[in-house]
């Protein structure tokens, strides 16, 4: 289960965004989705009672709904071993590398190589289409100018390493790691492995591998687990690729899960029918 040190709730409470449902806090505060320019309900915490108590989590879900009408849909962060029913859906899965374990390291075929500042324009670009793709993934198509500023937050952050693949002398994929990352909430450093990206046409499956690996080793050398994260679509792909992760040695962490406000409060009128 995951719980919340309590440095986190002391600052959501001093920021007033801690409330109770049963006595039992989650945090919780309306933002404005900057790529598809929605205002969404991010409940960044629950405790893990409010999630699955004997009732179920409906108590939670209707504080959320009344005490937050204006928001269009909700976004439930949960630890891994919550599955919430629909109209929930996963958004996100975040998986874990431990430091120790072994990796198979890239072959000789697929050099990996720190990025040089020259190669920002080309990362940027590839960051851009990484978050334009797992937009439309999610049904919430990201304008071009939210795309590129994220990408360019996402460069401009102060422990990020980039690292490219070549094949024949040019430069066909990334991996970018934030190696001084931090979990709020279990007050947990790691190295975040925010893209891996390969271009279409060069050797996939090896040239991702070979990425993972050089990206795994950043994390190692620093003590530090390796922290990815899934996107999850409306096929399916997204578990799919989650099971293949964790038959390679990773770990589901913890997941987003996202469900319409209109749904989900349809969703408990019917229950409460019943």
């Amino acid at each position: 289960m995951m719980y919340a040190v309590e440095s986190y709730l002391t600052a959501a409470r001093d920021a007033g965004l801690l409330r109770t449902v049963s006595g039992l806090p989650y945090v919780a505060g309306v933002s404005t989705d900057p790529l598809a320019n929605a205002r969404r309900l991010l409940v960044e915490y629950a405790d893990p009672e409010l999630l699955s108590p004997p009732d179920g989590p409906e108590p939670l879900w209707r504080a959320l709904l009344a005490g937050h009408p204006e928001a269009s849909g909700l976004v439930v962060r949960a630890g891994a071993d919550v599955l919430l029913p629909e109209p929930w859906q996963r958004e996100l899965t975040y998986v874990r590398l431990a430091a120790d374990v072994d990796v198979p390291a890239g072959s000789a075929g697929h050099p990996v190589t720190e990025a040089a500042e020259e190669y920002r324009p080309l990362l940027a670009d590839w960051l851009m289409h990484a978050v334009r793709h797992a937009a439309r993934e999610q049904g919430r198509p990201a304008e071009p100018g939210a795309a590129a500023a994220e990408a360019e937050a996402l460069l401009d952050t102060p422990s990020r390493r980039s690292l490219l693949l070549w094949e024949r002398g040019v430069p066909v994929g990334h991996a970018t790691v934030i190696c001084q990352a931090w979990d709020e909430i279990s007050a947990e450093p790691h190295a975040e492995l925010v893209d891996v990206l390969v271009e279409p046409g060069a050797d996939g499956p090896a040239a991702r591998a070979a990425l993972v690996a050089a990206a795994a080793e950043l994390a190692r050398a620093a003590g530090l687990p390796l922290i990815g994260h899934v996107v999850h679509g409306s096929d399916g792909n997204g578990d799919r690729v989650t099971a293949s992760l964790c038959a390679r040695g990773w770990t589901v962490d913890h997941r987003y899960w996202t469900a319409r406000s209109e749904e989900l409060a349809a969703t408990l009128k019917g229950a409460r029918r019943a």
